[in-house]
């Protein structure tokens, strides 16, 4: 209020600066001044120090309209510090109900109450999550989100890989080689329901090719334990979100090199890393780490719900990365920005919403049926992706081996 009236007197006083400008020109006092030009230059000057000095009219107005904006400029920042406060608010809320409501869980959870509210909140609008991170992250470590993750993840010794090979995936491989990105995204959904921390090295060879290099699809599953624990067995824990958020190599990484290998996995072999949600995270990081090493020839790299937007940049741009991201879903926001936009990082933001903070990020219920809309898509971008994908997708022969991967601490 005090900024309108502020604002409507400076108004009135540049008016009145305007009329005061135009009495200078007026003909009386032109022609005055031939009459009397002494008189009429000390009229004038009057006039100009009255309307134009240090302390005129104009002056008035300029100061007057600058502390209009700047009242309103405080108003504007004390709104934002309130919606924030409002955003903010539900956060606890969020983080305590979101373990039990994630799709890496399995059953019914029924959200009544708060918690119904601020699940329709964020599912109608994930961009509050970006908001909601990156402000808690500077509140508590007054860093961006990714390095935050890095000094909270110290909290929670990483400790190394251990891998156990569990044996071919025979129910899969009966179903025959992957014919589309629905399929390679059904062969992840198979890991999820396993053992936590169990992937599959998918090895993809066409019988009328012998001694081709092959195609190999690595299934990378997302969290199944929100334990706090300091120790924790599983890789797919809270210490592997922190670390992969902030871009470091982590024992599930460590777990899928020592998986590829023991797979038998050849440096002339093209290699799609999959991940879903922590997964996605974690193929990312691999694939640029792999890239760097040359042992594996990463081709492609596919996400589904990951938060990846803190790492995908650094990926080689050799590496082509096609990040699926339902428009309900909170887990692709966990870093707190979108993904860059870059030549071979192609974003799509799939249409599944089920008000649910964990169907909505659920590979069965958003991303498998995602996949049919991203085939049927006209979007250049994703056409040349999927076009440079089918060689992993009309293969003749497949044969998936599972391993479990776990955290061991010496």
């Amino acid at each position: 209020m005090a900024a309108g009236q502020i604002a409507q007197v400076a108004d009135d006083v540049g008016h009145l600066a305007t009329e005061l400008h135009a009495v200078l020109l007026h003909p009386g006092l032109l022609i005055s001044a031939g009459l009397d030009p002494i008189g009429a230059g000390e009229v004038s000057a009057a006039i100009f120090r009255a309307t134009d000095g240090p302390g005129g009219v104009t002056a008035l107005a300029l100061r007057g309209a600058s502390l209009a904006l700047a009242l309103r400029a405080s108003a504007a920042r004390y709104e934002a510090v309130d919606d924030l406060t409002r955003l903010a608010g539900p956060i606890p809320e969020l983080i305590r109900r979101f373990p039990m409501t994630a799709a890496e869980t399995t059953g019914v959870v029924t959200v009544s109450g708060a918690g119904a509210a601020l699940q329709h909140l964020v599912t109608r609008d994930p961009q509050l999550v970006d908001v909601a991170v990156s402000t808690l992250a500077a509140l508590l470590t007054a860093r961006a989100t990714s390095a935050a993750a890095a000094e909270l993840a110290r909290r929670f010794p990483d400790g190394h890989a251990a891998v156990a090979k569990l044996g071919a995936d025979v129910a899969g491989d009966a179903l025959g080689p992957p014919r589309s990105l629905r399929d390679l995204l059904s062969g992840v959904d198979r890991r999820r329901a396993g053992q936590a921390g169990e992937i599959d090295v998918r090895l993809l060879t066409r019988s009328e090719q012998p001694g081709a290099p092959r195609h190999v699809v690595v299934d990378i599953p997302g969290t199944k334990s929100w334990s706090l624990a300091a120790h924790n067995s599983d890789v797919t824990s809270i210490a592997t979100n922190l670390r992969s958020l902030a871009g470091e190599r982590t024992a599930y990484e460590e777990g899928i090199e020592l998986a590829m290998r023991r797979a038998g996995v050849r440096p002339d072999d093209d290699v799609v890393l999959l991940g879903h949600s922590e997964g996605g995270m974690v193929a990312v990081n691999a694939a640029t780490r792999f890239t760097q090493t040359g042992e594996f020839h990463v081709d492609r790299v596919i996400t589904a719900g990951a938060p990846i937007s803190a790492t995908v940049d650094r990926i080689p741009r050799s590496v082509q990365v096609l990040a699926l991201e339902n428009a309900g879903d909170v887990v692709p926001h966990l870093d707190g920005q979108p993904n860059p936009d870059r030549p071979n990082v192609t974003t799509v933001t799939l249409h599944h919403d089920h008000g649910d903070i964990g169907r909505n990020h659920d590979l069965t219920d958003s991303y498998i049926p995602g996949a049919t809309d991203v085939a049927a898509s006209s979007d250049p971008s994703v056409r040349a992706y999927l076009g440079g994908l089918m060689p992993f997708l009309s293969a003749t022969t497949i044969q998936t081996q599972r391993f479990l991967i776990s955290r061991t601490y010496r």
